[in-house]
């Protein structure tokens, strides 16, 4: 099959679902394309520099933006390359960044994905209302009326995007029932013994120490203050590790904050790691903790750590399932989660990382995906 990806930013550097679902279609033997823009948002600061390296076997075609603003992106020639390409079906991700717009002026099969939560737009400045009415929103109304298939990534998604967009096209949004899940590369992300001992070593961690890790770009929006008195209630032996500071002055206020109330030596804040490092390090860690839906709690659990995540509707899959503990808020219960995890033995985390990458393994949710086309 011929698939197009539509998508208005593509940095395979960082990782998300748009080059994780490209790498994915090109190893189940699908001939890949991507039609993107050569902008880098503004939201990725200094952790990269450039776009890093395409996935194997897929094109990347990238247009010159005519304008940007945010994350908004438009370029001419998207249908010139569809024609060109003409694909079996085309994968319209980021609606938001409006790029996508011109292909529901198309002939082909379209699949539109929405990854919408309740952190989409809220509390937005009259600016931000502003760019959503006359760019964002547009986009959103032709997608769905122009796709073949909506799809949505958290369960949440298609309430979001209802009460964002509002009018006939909210109520079609709410009657849809097709969802997948984020996941990880299993060849990436999973469990080793020597791998944790080698890296809690470098990292100055003793054997008595139990380590909590959140992996996430370090910016206000993640509200990682929040977690605070939670990790201050907890033993002095319950570290903090936090991967993907900026090193700017927002990232080193906050460790100033954290040192200061939880207490020194209790907090790492690193930069943003390779995936190979960041796999050695959730196996150096004992459990992680995440303010906001991520794809990266797909990649700890991975590693087979259990998650504690925030009580959000973007998270009910897992809610129910071996790699969820409970959520953040209610420190009582934390503590109870913290215990379930604390002692949990090697063989265990194996087995949860084995049952992950059958569950959550990008291929699987391609494929998932690919069901709802072809039906």
């Amino acid at each position: 099959m011929k698939i197009t990806i539509v998508c208005g930013h593509f940095i395979p550097a960082l990782g998300y679902l748009e080059v994780h679902l490209a790498r994915a279609f090109t190893a189940l033997g699908h001939e890949t394309t991507v039609i993107t823009s050569t902008a880098i948002p503004a939201y990725v600061g200094d952790l990269n520099k450039g776009f890093g390296d395409n996935p194997d076997g897929a094109e990347v075609i990238r247009l010159k933006p005519r304008f940007t603003l945010g994350q908004i992106v438009i370029a001419g020639g998207i249908k010139r390359e569809l024609n060109r390409i003409k694909p079996d079906l085309v994968v319209v991700i980021g609606l938001g960044k409006a790029f996508p717009k011109p292909v529901f002026d198309t002939k082909y099969p379209l699949v539109s994905l929405f990854g919408d939560n309740a952190y989409s737009y809220v509390n937005g400045s009259l600016k931000t209302k502003i760019l959503f009415n006359l760019f964002k929103k547009p986009t959103y109304q032709k997608a769905i009326r122009g796709s073949t298939n909506l799809v949505a990534y958290t369960p949440e998604s298609f309430e979001a995007a209802a009460v964002m967009v509002g009018g006939s096209e909210a109520d079609i949004l709410r009657k849809q029932t097709q969802f997948i899940s984020l996941g990880f590369w299993p060849d990436v992300f999973s469990f080793s013994p020597l791998s944790r001992n080698a890296k809690r070593a470098e990292l100055g961690y003793s054997e008595n120490d139990k380590v909590i890790i959140t992996a996430t770009r370090v910016v206000p929006e993640k509200e990682l203050e929040a977690v605070m008195p939670l990790l201050a209630a907890l033993p002095e032996y319950v570290k903090w590790l936090v991967v993907g500071s900026a090193g700017d002055e927002y990232s080193r206020e906050l460790d100033e904050n954290f040192q200061t109330f939880i207490g020194k030596g209790r907090i790492k804040m690193l930069p943003y790691a390779s995936k190979e490092n960041l796999n050695a390090l959730y196996n150096a860690a004992d459990m992680a903790l995440y303010t906001v839906p991520a794809i990266s709690i797909f990649e700890a659990i991975g590693s087979g750590l259990q998650v504690v995540v925030g009580a959000d509707k973007s998270l009910e899959r897992l809610t129910n399932s071996t790699y969820f503990l409970k959520p953040y808020r209610g420190l009582s219960t934390d503590l109870d989660a913290w215990a379930m995890a604390e002692n949990e033995s090697e063989d265990h985390r194996m087995k949860r990382s084995l049952e992950a990458k059958r569950e959550f393994g990008w291929e699987k949710v391609a494929q998932e995906l690919l069901g709802f086309c072809v039906q």
